[in-house]
Order: structure tokens, then sequence, then C-alpha cells
């Protein structure tokens, strides 16, 4: 009988070492991919979420408002109850790809959505439905009026905002259903346990510094987490911007990019 021949020992080791060196290197490349695959995915959701809202202002006037038969406290506190009859086939975009937790599942983070509504005490009569999820913000300063005494600062009517609409957010990568940014809000130091509705619900570390965001001209892009503060969230955003400090940025986000304040 012939000698039969194999691998040795080492030989079957260094083969073993070479595919782990190969893996460790391109993991990382490949991963860089499935997230850039997921922001792209993200952004094409909020470019649809964008024409939810251009279909409901078309049929009320131009007006994000509550209407006769919600909830007292209804569309103003919930475009998910109030928009669902323009995506309710699609309820996914109301989600990033990269999120795949939610508030009610107890935990917090980048990645953590603002579902999922109808579970113990995070249901709010008349906001959603039971199983609703979703980790996009609406920035409630474009709703017709909510709170009386900042009356001036809402933008009250979409169709009709004058100036730059690609400086005005509509949604925006969040943690909660929406909120009302202040410039002088301070950036998180990490990520808020409770219910948040200033600039701590957007500036979160979910796309490699930046958030994405569609805008009143119904373009989506990448936001920069200190260019937050640099956008026009209501009227009269820029003068009290200027008025206000330049935010003390924690240890996080020191190293992301500047952007010029106004």
């Amino acid at each position: 009988m012939g000698t039969r021949k194999g691998f040795t020992l080492i030989e079957l080791l260094v083969v073993i070492a070479i595919i782990a060196l190969l893996m460790a290197i391109l993991m990382p490349a490949l991963q860089r991919v499935k997230n850039q695959a997921a922001s792209v995915g993200c952004r094409s959701n909020l470019k649809q979420m964008g024409l939810v809202v251009a279909m409901y202002t078309e049929d009320f006037d131009g007006k994000f408002h509550q209407e006769v038969g919600y909830p007292v406290d209804g569309p103003n506190n919930s475009w998910v109850y109030a928009m669902r009859p323009y995506y309710s086939n699609e309820p996914e975009i109301r989600n990033c790809p990269m999120v795949h937790k939610f508030y009610s599942d107890g935990v917090t983070g980048p990645f953590v959505g603002w579902g999922v509504y109808g579970e113990g005490t995070y249901v709010t009569p008349g906001w959603a439905v039971e199983g609703d999820y979703g980790s996009y913000g609406w920035n409630w300063w474009l709703c017709d009026q909510f709170q009386s005494s900042e009356a001036d600062k809402y933008w009250k009517n979409i169709n009709t905002i004058p100036g730059n609409r690609n400086e005005i957010p509509m949604f925006v990568d969040a943690q909660w259903v929406d909120a009302l940014p202040r410039p002088t809000d301070e950036p998180p130091d990490g990520y808020f346990t409770l219910i948040d509705r200033s600039m701590g619900s957007f500036c979160i570390d979910r796309h490699n510094g930046t958030v994405n965001g569609v805008f009143v001209d119904f373009s989506a892009r990448p936001i920069g987490l200190k260019e937050l503060w640099e956008l026009r969230w209501y009227q009269g955003w820029k003068k009290d911007r200027s008025m206000a400090r330049t935010p003390v940025w924690p240890e996080w986000m020191r190293n992301f990019k500047d952007y010029a304040a106004y």
C-alpha cells in the first residue's frame, strides 16, 4: 500500500491562523458596508415619511393640528395616530433599520426607538395602537400650535414657511416620538433613561457621528450631531441661537465635526 499523505498539525494551525487573520481584516469592512446600507435605508424611510407629511398637510391646508373627533391630546401629541391613514400599509417606514430594541424594552441607547406602545405603563390612549414602534422623532414646532405661551415659535403652516426650507427638520432619528428642541438645550452626557422631549432625543450617535433627517423641502440627509444646534427648528431660532452660549460638548461628542454658529 502506498503511503497516505495529509496535513500536519502545524500546517492545519497555519491555515486556521491565516483564515482568522483574513476574517479579522474583513469583518470591520463588512460591518461598515452593512452600516452604510442601513443608513441609506434609513434615509429612504425618512424620504417616504416626508411624502406622508406632504399628503397629510395637503388634506389639511398645510397644517398639522388637532382635528375634530380626535382626543384632546391627539394629533398634536401623536403624528403616529394622525398620519396613520397615509402609511398604514407600511408601518416599518417609521423605523431606522439600525434599530431593533425599543423604549418599552426597558433599555436606552442610540439604537433604541420609542415603541412599543400598548405595553405596561407606556401606553397613552389616543396616541397609537398596541404594537406601534418607530425611531423617528417629529419636530413638534411644526404643529399649528400647542403651547400658547410660545405661539410665535410654531411654524403653523408647513406650505408657507419662508426662507431656506432645507434647514428646518421634520423627522429626525430619535429616541422619542417627538421633541421641542431649544438652543439652550445641553448636549446629553449619555443616553436618557426617561422620556426626553428636548434636543437630547435627537442627539444620539446612531450613524457614526450623525443622525438622519428629512426636512421641510422633503430632502433627506445626514445631520452632524453638533449641527443639530445650527438648524432652524422654530421661528426665531437664529436670534435665540445667537444669544445662547456655545454648548459644552461632553467627552463622547468632542471629536465630532464642528459647525459654524449663526
